[in-house]
């Protein structure tokens, strides 16, 4: 009898620990963040904008480390694929524009881009889309269409940008 109490208690820790160290909680709490697409704010900031990409031209970079891997247009809405470390908690992106349309031919605006992480310390890759809708960013103006669109990154310290995106006129 004392062996078979032995051998159910064994039983039961193996259990225990097998219950408490499943993947299956923490595949679940991915799929949920992976589900979730992450937020993206857009902010018309050129005080903000210039703060920020005079840091980033000095290799100081804001946010968290993230690729551009494409960008492409459709009507008014840029899909931007972009890849990340982490896979643990939602992140969230910042467009910010500093209200200035280039207009030497062809005319551009800058786009800088933001990635928080919110320290999450996973590891996996993670790509997906985010979506910036142009007529919410910089509202119906006439150069929103005929103008290319030059995104750079905040680790991008250099005067080429990440991506730029054609204007569709």
């Amino acid at each position: 009898m004392k062996k078979i109490g032995s051998i159910l208690l064994q039983i039961f820790s193996i259990a225990l620990v097998v219950i408490s160290c499943s993947k299956s909680d923490n595949v679940n709490t991915l799929n949920a963040s992976f589900s979730d697409v992450s937020s993206t704010v857009l902010r018309i900031n050129k005080e903000t904008f210039d703060k920020i990409n005079s840091s980033r031209k000095k290799n100081i970079s804001e946010g968290d480390a993230f690729r551009i891997n494409k960008g492409e247009r459709k009507g008014d809405i840029l899909q931007l694929n972009v890849s990340y470390s982490g896979g643990c908690k939602q992140h969230s992106f910042e467009i910010i524009w500093d209200g200035l349309v280039y207009t030497n031919n062809p005319c551009y605006m800058n786009l800088l881009i933001i990635h928080r992480g919110n320290n999450d310390t996973c590891k996996a890759l993670i790509t997906e889309t985010i979506i910036v809708n142009l007529k919410e960013l910089v509202g119906d103006i006439t150069y929103k269409d005929k103008c290319a669109y030059t995104i750079f990154s905040t680790f991008n310290s250099s005067e080429t940008p990440d991506i730029g995106i054609k204007g569709i006129n």
